[in-house]
């Protein structure tokens, strides 16, 4: 009975493909979420707080193995500290598409490493003491990351980005600008 358990786990381990043998999948779509830490005049001048970031949507795709593109649709929240003014809190909200340019390099067999460089769009919004302003503009992110292939599908995301935009409003011109590390899982594309 013994021999042919090992027997029949052998001949199964044997017959599953291993991840090395499968050619490499070109792309991935994914979720990520960690904080974010605003910086210079953002930071300096609207007085936020570190907040949050989540992408909704983080978009790979590699047309030769090396060279593809990357989007991105996210949004960031971060807290309007009022303290200073004797006023309660506020709060920073913004979101916005980008697109551009991924190149990915492999490390090892289970994991590739990623560089991207991204344009597009944002809308911002501040609300703090019920006084609204909104405003909308050009956006560019540079950022780095590593998604270790956890299995044949799936992958865990390690992102480092640094997001600018411009942002103007009929009351709003606010330069906005973050830094953000997040954690996210992704689905490999083929």
């Amino acid at each position: 009975m013994k021999q042919n358990f090992t027997l029949l786990l052998l001949c199964t381990l044997l017959s599953l493909p291993s991840m090395a043998q499968e050619p490499q999948r070109k792309g991935y779509i994914g979720i990520s979420i960690g904080p974010s830490f605003p910086i210079g005049e953002f930071k300096e001048e609207a007085f936020a707080n570190t907040g949050v970031n989540l992408s909704l949507i983080n978009f790979g795709y590699l047309f030769n193995g090396r060279f593809g593109i990357a989007a991105n649709w996210f949004g960031g929240a971060h807290v309007i500290d009022g303290s200073p003014f004797g006023i309660p809190d506020g709060m920073w909200s913004y979101g916005g598409l980008l697109a551009g340019p991924l190149v990915s390099s492999r490390i090892g067999n289970h994991a590739d490493f990623d560089a991207r460089l991204q344009i597009g769009y944002s809308a911002a919004n501040m609300d703090l003491e019920g006084y609204k302003v909104d405003g909308v503009g050009f956006a560019y992110s540079v950022g780095v990351g590593v998604r270790t292939h956890l299995a044949r599908k799936w992958s865990l995301s390690i992102n480092l980005d640094m997001l600018t935009s411009n942002n103007r409003g009929d009351y709003m011109e606010r330069k906005i600008q973050t830094v953000h590390p997040t954690v996210g899982l992704s689905y490999r594309l083929r």
